[in-house]
C-alpha cells in the first residue's frame, strides 16, 4: 500500500474521491455540482466544521466530520462530534479509518474539546472501542423527513 496522507478536505477532493467515498455511508456522489461546491463553501466557512480524508495516490479513499459545538455548561466548554466516518470498500482493513479518527481526536483535544463523542452501531462498536471510545448512553433518534 502507497502512503496514506491525512489532511482536511480540499475543494478539488469533492469529485476526486471524497463522494464516492460518501456513497458507503449513502449515496452522494450524484449531488448536483453547483450544490456540492455551495456545501463546501458553507462548510469551509466554519471553523466548527473540519472534514478530515485520507488520500492515496493523489485519490481521496475515505473521510470523517468532527463538529465542534460551544456549551454554556462546563464554564462554556467544547464537545466534539464525529460523523460520516467512511472508508472506502477497496481500502478497508488498512488502518485508513484509525489514522483518520486519530487526526481528529487530536483537533479535538487542541481546540480544547473535554469530551469527543460519536454514534455508532453495534457492529462497529469495536473498531472505537479500540480507539478509547466507551459506551455512555443509548442513542435516541428523531426523524424529521
Amino acid at each position: 500500500m502507497n502512503e496514506v496522507i491525512i489532511r482536511e478536505l480540499e475543494k478539488k477532493d469533492l469529485w476526486n474521491g471524497f463522494l464516492t467515498s460518501l456513497d458507503s455511508l449513502k449515496e452522494a456522489s450524484s449531488i448536483d455540482k453547483e450544490k456540492a461546491d455551495a456545501i463546501f463553501e458553507k462548510i469551509n466557512s466554519s471553523p466548527d466544521h473540519i472534514i478530515a480524508v485520507a488520500e492515496i495516490d493523489g485519490k481521496i479513499v475515505g473521510a470523517t466530520t468532527l463538529l465542534i459545538e460551544s456549551k454554556f455548561i462546563h464554564n462554556g466548554g467544547l464537545v466534539g462530534h464525529i460523523e460520516d466516518v467512511v472508508v472506502d470498500k477497496n481500502h478497508q482493513g488498512q488502518k485508513i479509518g484509525e489514522k483518520i479518527m486519530k487526526f481528529l481526536i487530536e483537533i479535538s483535544k487542541d481546540r480544547g474539546c473535554y469530551k469527543t463523542i460519536l454514534d455508532c452501531t453495534d457492529e462497529v462498536k469495536p473498531f472505537y472501542e479500540k480507539l478509547g471510545f466507551k459506551q455512555v448512553a443509548s442513542e435516541l433518534r428523531l426523524d424529521n423527513i
